[in-house]
């Protein structure tokens, strides 16, 4: 069976800031590394006969204690087990000073206090005392307990690498998080552009799908209705066209829609286009399961539909005009198909005038714009493809999606 470390080492308080989070993890692997240590050098005492009760209660101890910091932690109470673990470390020290190996000069493991004061905790309160009471602690088997020799021993000496250490790490510590600040900052700034990109990009988007074109056209189908006395069909589609209007101006302040709401508004749009071709043009939108939790990025799909309605059927000048849009699911993404039977990529570009250029080259800037910042922003890639048919033009969506509530 296999452990997985990062699990129990690792912080998993998602709520917590870059530097809690670091603080969490180091201490877990402090406590890991300690109990570890106290194991290993128990079985080496044993094996070399060494241990003694009054070492093995010691190290029994320390494994209890580290293992409660763990625990706190574990459950969230961050500062209490930041305060044993720093008592628990220097209770350690102590014990191993005066007690267990008083020649081994253990004494200088007092240096490691001020050095975790420092990034456990963030008042310099604490900084400054951990710092004076560890230099006492050093100092308490010199000229205390007696048990170090004072022969060439110089206490300033001492004194010094303590503070120079300690003011070394400090400006480690300060150094580091001026840095992290300023890439704290800058990510936000960076946050900040891209919200405003994607504004921007929703815009341009909901221009290209509200264009004047479709909105006159949508209007004057309208007015032919009244203008025939179909009131009562008028009616109908005006509240489908003030209906689909509504939908997408909710829609372009979205980032994900469902792809039930995708589909509705797809329906409204198509409606309407049948609305203006009347008779001669028939569509069918294929359903896929699951439409009511298949979330994807908004304002993907419709302006691929529209450029098939507008520069494949709209010159089709024999014959039904057709359009299907099949929605399936496919190795983690959704494939939209938009097949159309109209006259094709290729004679398409041939009767472009110059006024549909620009609208054109919009519709491209816009919609690559939006493809490449979902790529960038969200980490998902829309891949869209072009496959040669034998009639009229087929484009194949691949569209990452999420389900709702993951």
């Amino acid at each position: 069976m296999k452990i997985n470390l990062k699990k129990y080492l690792y912080n998993q308080d998602e709520s917590l800031s870059g530097l809690e989070s670091k603080r969490i993890t180091i201490l877990n692997f402090c406590c890991f590394l300690i109990v570890f240590d106290i194991v290993f050098f128990t079985i080496k005492r044993a094996i070399e006969n060494e241990l003694n009760l009054q070492i093995l209660t010691s190290y029994i101890t320390y494994i209890g204690l580290f293992t409660a910091v763990y625990v706190l932690q574990r459950n969230k109470y961050y500062v209490p087990a930041r305060v044993l673990f720093l008592v628990s470390f220097t209770l350690a020290v102590f014990v191993l000073t005066q007690v267990l190996f008083i020649y081994e000069n253990t004494e200088y493991n007092y240096l490691g206090l001020p050095m975790l004061a420092l990034f456990f905790f963030d008042k310099k309160w604490i900084h400054y005392a951990a710092l004076l009471f560890s230099i006492f602690l050093f100092f308490i088997p010199y000229y205390i307990t007696h048990k170090r020799n004072l022969d060439s021993f110089i206490p300033a000496e001492k004194v010094f690498l303590f503070i120079l250490l300690f003011l070394v790490v400090k400006l480690f510590k300060d150094v580091n998080e001026s840095n992290e600040k300023k890439l704290e900052n800058a990510y936000n700034e960076l946050e900040k552009n891209k919200q405003s990109e994607l504004a921007s990009l929703r815009f341009k988007l909901l221009k290209s799908q509200l264009n004047p074109h479709f909105m006159f056209n949508s209007i004057n189908s309208i007015q032919n209705l009244v203008l025939k006395g179909s009131k009562h069909e008028a009616y109908d589609y005006l509240t489908k066209f003030s209906s689909f209007l509504r939908e997408n101006l909710n829609t372009s302040e979205k980032r994900f829609i469902t792809l039930n709401e995708e589909y509705l508004l797809l329906e409204r749009y198509l409606e309407l286009e049948k609305l203006r071709f009347k008779e001669n043009f028939e569509y069918k939108l294929n359903k896929v399961n699951n439409i009511d939790t298949v979330k994807i990025p908004t304002m993907i799909i419709q302006p691929y539909v529209e450029n098939a309605i507008k520069h494949g059927l709209l010159h089709k000048k024999e014959g039904l005009r057709t359009l299907e849009v099949n929605f399936s699911i496919k190795d983690k993404v959704l494939v939209c198909e938009i097949i159309d039977n109209g006259i094709g990529v290729k004679r398409s570009k041939e009767i472009k005038k110059s006024n549909e250029l620009k609208r054109e080259l919009f519709f491209n800037e816009s919609i690559q714009e939006r493809i490449s910042f979902l790529k960038d922003y969200y980490m998902k890639d829309v891949d869209v493809v072009y496959p040669e048919v034998d009639k009229g033009t087929m484009v194949i969506l691949k569209i990452p999606y999420t389900i709702e509530n993951e």
